[in-house]
């Protein structure tokens, strides 16, 4: 019955693409109020939609299946709600309509269908594309029999059916890949079984570019692993590897208890191998097709499988797995090794470790820390760090640009928990937010209460901050508080949830409560000092500056003007928070130790937010790592800069379940000023060694497939944390091989702040006469380390996953 209704719903989907495939008419909407009627329709290779233009001759790609973020129906961009001002669309036309949201929100395509059918069958379509890639890269089982017929059509120039061999070297240099004519010649002559007649011997049919693409994608590192463990002798392994292709039939397995001795795995080449002409380091070499022999051309015998006792022992002892059981083995076997001979025998080869080791339980970031909220959710908010983002009402730069709420949605939906809204008078009484003074172009306030009430708990239940720069008349701030209130409704925290201001609560306390974040006195005024003789008679907010019913809505984060810090700590309450300019946080981190350490104390008492300078027009960003040594709960960013500070933030946060706070270690909670970021601590120090082995499908620049280049790939590996702890490391680079280039290189690096440490894996293309090109990267917390070989999952610049990894192995010691 389950089979039945799978089956169903595998016809239903594919109906769907079906007509997305054909050509539909839609009026596409621009926010002057310009209407365009476009052809849209899902390319054959199910990867883009594009449009036809005016002249049916002239096509144009719409936006990337990978770049869409979401597919909305009814009036909910910014473009629709223009149109609606302008009266060039009505209310009457909500069912008619849908929105095609990518590259992080902040570009949408916007249409009107001729039906609701027509609408609903698009919106399904594409949110099941979206699922589909999503899971894709989720799992990365993308490089499937599909995909390959997928990259087959492409390269299919003629449609005939069959590529040539111009066909196939047009295609490898798609695959990011630059072979040899020689080799060419051999992998097509070896994949090639149809000989028949001369277009047969010269061509490649469906079937034979399958061998033939899994012939260049070869995983020789994998087979050493697996030599490694199952007792081959170096003249075994050298044997194996020198005849290994990954098409090969399962061999016959003889399933019999081993036992081993453990020992590590070299990657040089082994000084007692004398079988000449082999070598069993990483290099690539022609593959012969064996079908199914366990001996190999000179008598040696060939073991390139794991037994179920062997994949046990591998599991254990090199990749850290302790509570493992032979029942688990089998279930791990049944589920990853693709081989009906293997699944039956209980053994795991190439294709079956490939898999398991890609997915994601077993890659590099633990993936337990970053589905999971496990740090202990109930201390003062003050003990935790917030991902905090900067002007988050900005699209582009500091200084012109349009303002939208899409920008919260990406922001929150990607773990945020403190956003900034800078509110001016609008018209009609509706106040706007946009950066003053500058060519910003204004958004109403309450369009963008109404996008934030709509995701604030979609990715986190812990508090949201709103951090209200408020340059709002009396008046207008009433309105704000009035917006506030009906808008958010339950969701914002109105009243204090005790009387005691010795802490702050805790997330735990404070989930799904919005709390605003800004001034309730006029600037330079602060609370009566509590030694004074006023130490009852708080000050009065100004009746012109500041309207009592906003002023009653700053509860638990109040902004102060700061002198000093032994003045703030002496004077100020826990719910009152600093504000500092880049410039200021980085005077107070350079005074001499022991003074500098006042910083963190200041932190354990209070919010402290660092945003930054007046000179980043351009939305660059100051380096997060600084602060968040100091303890610095909100170190606010550009989100939309996309550089390394971002990719930071998100490494930084991926941990403790993406929600958006992390508990601060030890070290910025202790009261007796021990830790200091300016010095190294060898009773914490750890001893990091990371081999770098190998990529796969790594993207062209741009991560264009067409892009005229093949890459020179290498991968720059670097960490960061306190001062000691920032370090930097390349591979060397590796020529025209973007598909599963070798590095076989080998880091070591000295920890002395584990807590506090993020490495960032990047890829990049050498470029020997100017400068490198970005191509991938990852950012993992060092805690979040996973042992032994693991897959790294590479990023664009946007935070999206994207089709690469690299193969790494990873080990930790004291020191």
């Amino acid at each position: 019955m389950d089979t039945d209704a799978s089956n169903v719903i595998d016809i239903q989907q594919t109906d769907l693409i079906n007509v997305l495939k054909r050509r539909t008419t839609f009026i596409k909407y621009k926010p002057n109020g310009r209407t365009y009627s476009r052809l849209f329709y899902l390319l054959l290779s199910e990867d883009a939609i594009h449009y036809l233009g005016s002249r049916h001759s002239s096509k144009s790609e719409a936006c990337l299946i990978r770049d869409i973020d979401q597919i909305r129906p009814g009036f909910t961009t910014n473009v629709w709600r223009k149109c609606l001002k302008k009266r060039k669309i009505s209310e009457d036309q909500k069912q008619l309509v849908f929105s095609i949201l990518y590259n992080n929100n902040r570009r949408s395509i916007d249409l009107l269908a001729e039906s609701e059918e027509i609408r609903t069958q698009w919106i399904q379509g594409i949110e099941y594309l979206i699922n589909r890639y999503r899971s894709h890269i989720r799992t990365y089982r993308e490089i499937t029999d599909q995909w390959i017929w997928h990259l087959f059509s492409r390269a299919d120039i003629d449609h005939s059916g069959q590529l040539s061999r111009r066909e196939v070297q047009h295609l490898l240099h798609t695959l990011n890949i630059q072979l040899s004519e020689n080799d060419v010649n051999r992998y097509f002559n070896q994949a090639n079984i149809r000989t028949r007649n001369s277009l047969e011997l010269n061509h490649l049919d469906r079937e034979e570019f399958i061998t033939f693409y899994k012939f260049i994608s070869q995983r020789p590192e994998l087979l050493k692993i697996i030599c490694q463990f199952n007792d081959s002798s170096s003249e075994q392994m050298a044997a194996t590897l020198s005849e290994y292709t990954v098409i090969h039939k399962f061999p016959r397995l003889t399933c019999t208890n081993r036992t081993r001795i453990s020992q590590s795995l070299s990657f040089r080449k082994p000084k007692t191998s004398k079988a000449k002409g082999l070598t069993s380091s990483f290099r690539r070499r022609s593959a012969s097709i064996t079908p199914e022999p366990t001996t190999s051309s000179n008598g040696v015998e060939r073991k390139n499988y794991l037994t179920i006792e062997q994949l046990k022992d591998f599991l254990q002892k090199e990749e850290n797995i302790k509570a493992l059981s032979i029942e688990d083995c089998s279930r791990l076997i049944a589920r990853f090794e693709p081989s009906v001979e293997g699944r039956q025998c209980e053994g795991m080869g190439v294709d079956g470790l490939r898999l398991l080791l890609l997915h994601e339980e077993f890659c590099l970031m633990n993936a337990d820390k970053s589905h999971r909220i496990y740090h202990d959710m109930t201390r003062p908010i003050t003990d935790y760090f917030i991902a905090t983002s900067h002007n988050t009402y900005l699209r582009d730069n500091q200084i012109f640009g349009n303002c939208t709420p899409e920008t919260y949605i990406h922001a929150l939906r990607t773990g945020c928990r403190a956003v900034e809204m800078d509110c001016y008078d609008g018209e009609n009484m509706e106040p706007i937010v946009y950066h003053g003074h500058t060519l910003t172009v204004p958004i109403s306030f309450r369009d963008i209460l109404l996008a934030i009430e709509a995701v604030a708990f979609e990715a986190s239940p812990y508090p949201l901050f709103l951090n209200i720069e408020n340059h709002c008349s009396y008046e207008q701030q009433g309105v704000l508080a009035h917006h506030l209130k009906n808008i958010l409704k339950n969701y914002l925290l109105t009243e204090p949830l005790s009387n005691d201001y010795e802490t702050l609560p805790s997330p735990e306390q404070l989930k799904y409560k919005v709390l605003i974040r800004s001034r309730r006195y006029r600037k330079g005024q602060i609370p009566a000092d509590p030694k004074s003789d006023r130490s009852n008679d708080e000050t009065e907010p100004h009746p012109k500056n500041y309207h009592p019913d906003f002023a009653r809505l700053v509860i638990y984060s109040q902004i102060v003007s700061f002198t000093n810090i032994r003045h703030t700590i002496s004077t100020q309450r826990c719910n009152h928070s600093i504000s500092f300019k880049e410039s200021k946080a980085n005077e107070l981190i350079a005074t001499e130790t022991p003074r500098h350490q006042e910083f963190i104390t200041l932190t354990q008492r209070h919010l402290v937010r660092v945003y930054p300078g007046t000179m980043r027009q351009d939305s660059s960003n100051l380096h997060p790592s600084l602060y968040w040594a100091y303890g610095v709960q909100m170190v606010a960013l550009n989100y939309q800069a996309n550089d390394e500070s971002m990719c930071l933030q998100n490494g930084f946060f991926s941990d403790n379940g993406g929600c958006g706070y992390l508990l601060k270690p030890p070290c910025l909670l202790a009261t007796n000023r021990s830790f200091d970021p300016k010095e190294k601590f060898f009773d914490k120090g750890k001893r990091l060694e990371i081999h770098v082995i190998s990529g796969q499908h790594l993207p062209k620049e741009r991560n264009s497939i067409e892009h005229s280049d093949i890459s020179d790939p290498y991968v720059k590996v670097c960490t960061y944390g306190i001062e000691c702890d920032n370090t930097e490391h390349r591979t060397p680079p590796v020529r025209n091989n973007g598909l599963n280039p070798i590095w076989d290189y080998k880091i070591s690096v000295e920890i002395y702040c584990p807590e506090l440490c993020l490495i960032i894996f990047q890829v990049r293309d050498y470029d020997r006469y100017g400068r490198s090109t970005f191509l991938g990267q990852a950012c993992i917390p060092f805690h979040a380390l996973q042992l032994g070989y693991r897959h790294v999952k590479l990023k664009a610049k946007n935070g999206d996953y994207i089709h690469g990894t690299i193969f790494v192995h990873v080990k930790i010691e004291d020191f």
